[in-house]
Order: C-alpha cells, then structure tokens, then sequence
C-alpha cells in the first residue's frame, strides 16, 4: 500500500469473548489502514480468551490484555499504550469502510484543538430497524457543550493523547462490565466539551454496525441504557448544570417519556418495553450514582 501523506492513526479495539465479531472488525480494517498506522486489540473479560488472542494475532494486531472486565478499562489501557497521538476507537461489531483511517486522520489533522471527531455510523441494509449506536447524517457538523441529540459514539470516534489524558479517558465504573453498563461515552464527551473545546463530525469517516442481537437482547439492552444515562445525569447536575439542561431534554423526554408514549400510541409493544425500560433504568442510575464522587 502506497503510504498516505497523513498523521498516522493508533486504532483502539476492545473487545470481550466475541472472536468472530472481532474477526469481521479486523478485516475490515485491513482494506482501510496503511503500514503507518497501529492497531491494538484489548480484551478484558473473555471466559476463554485463547480465540480472541488467535483472531488478533492472525491479523498482525498488538494485543493487551486488560486486568479486570470492563469496556472503558480496555479502551483506557489502549490509549495509554498507543504509540501515536491520534487515537481512533471502534467496536469489534463495527465495519470500516475503506476510505475510513485517511478521513478520521484528516479529521483530527484538521482540527487540532477539537476534543473529538466522531464517524459515521450506518445501519446495514436488510438488519431491521431496532438501531442502536446509529449516526447517518450527511453533512459535517460542529458541537459545543449546548449540542443536544447524538454528537457521536465511542464506536467509531476519533481523539487527540492529549486530550484523553487531560479529561482522565473514559470513565472505569461506567460502559459493559462494569457498575453502570452504558454512557461511559456521552460522559467523556460532556466532559471534554465542558473545557470549551468543540467536537466535529466527519460523515466521510464512514462504518456500519452489525446489529446482532436478537429483538429480546435489544429490549433489555434499553435498560442498560437507560441505567448509564441516569449515572450521566446524576455526574452533570454536580458538575455542569447547562449541559445536564441539554442532556435532560433529551434523554429523558424525547428519547425516554416521548418516545414511550409515541410507541403506545402506533401500538408497537416491542419498542413501546423498550422504552419503558429504558426510562425506569434512568431513574435506578440517577439514584444509584447520586453519591459517587465526581472530577469537575
């Protein structure tokens, strides 16, 4: 592959006991990184890790493994080790396209002040319409700390050394295998944003995302959410009151209450739990997070 005229890029990949999953990451990946780019894969948690170990080997990764189980701790322990400062994170159920590492480096070359540059991340044709981590807009866009709706995922997301380490990365007790079992990246996200840097997002950074959960796992996967999303709001009302305003539109009313009684009303009972979970699981973090101790 001809080198490109770029900053190179470290690309993150967390991963736990999905081997197959990771297999599909990793190839992917292969059509869109050059020799000058990294890739590391972390597994934290497998029950038998040998698989995973074999598919990151095969595909000429540095593999780490993490200590303790836990998505945030794998994704912390890849960023400190990476070798180089433009650091991009994706999830081992998502698919790059080819032009994905030039887009995100460009990116992040291009704004080097910004705390992040999130991609795009699109629902494959022919997977249903129950989406999760799903970012389809077309036209680049630029957020602050007032930003509401989706500004971008850890699956597919882009960030400078310098400012993981300034805002401590992603917080250890939030995200899969851990106390609050998502919104461990909105929460890195509110808190880069809340230091006045803005965000960007790159549509041509572009990936799907391979929904392969089955419609029982999606329904108890919104209460998960909904657990991380009241632990976020229960971190910004001590710690910056604007942007829990923001938040709290927004994952309360209009993806939580609004939504539940939108989905009552055409009676789709599937979505209409999922959403019903999704708001009881805010109220049980909000609570649950109300006295754990918080960086400003």
């Amino acid at each position: 592959m001809t080198e490109p005229e770029r900053a190179p890029l470290s690309v993150i990949v967390p991963t736990c006991g999905r081997p197959d999953l990771l297999d599909g990451a990793l190839s992917s990946l292969r059509d869109s990184l050059a020799d000058i780019d990294e890739l590391v894969v972390v597994e934290s948690g497998s029950a038998q890790p040998e698989p995973v170990w074999a598919v990151a080997r095969r595909h000429g990764a540095t593999l780490l493994v993490a200590d303790a189980p836990g998505v945030s701790k794998a994704r912390n322990l890849g960023w400190q080790q990476a070798r180089h400062d433009h650091v991009a994170f994706i999830d081992d159920d998502i698919r790059v396209q080819p032009g994905w590492a030039n887009a995100m480096a460009a990116g992040l070359s291009a704004h080097p002040g910004a705390a992040f540059v999130s991609g795009r991340i699109d629902l494959p044709e022919g997977q249903g319409t129950l989406a999760l981590t799903v970012k389809d807009d077309d036209d680049v866009q630029e957020f602050d700390r007032r930003s509401g709706g989706v500004i971008g995922h850890s699956a597919n997301l882009g960030m400078h050394r310098a400012v993981l380490a300034a805002g401590g990365g992603f917080d250890e007790m939030m995200g899969p295998g851990s106390r609050w079992p998502a919104g461990e990246d909105p929460d890195l996200l509110d808190r880069v944003l809340a230091t006045g840097a803005h965000g960007w997002y790159a549509p041509d950074a572009a990936a799907h995302h391979e929904h392969w959960r089955r419609v029982r796992e999606y329904v108890v996967l919104q209460h998960g959410y909904g657990i991380g999303s009241g632990a976020r709001l229960a971190k910004l009302i001590r710690t910056d009151r604007a942007r829990f305003r923001v938040v709290l539109a927004d994952d309360v009313w209009r993806w939580g209450v609004a939504s539940l009684f939108r989905e009552l009303f055409k009676r789709d009972g599937l979505r209409a739990a999922g959403s019903l979970l999704r708001v009881l699981g805010m109220g049980r973090g909000r609570v649950t997070a109300t006295f754990v101790p918080v960086r400003s």
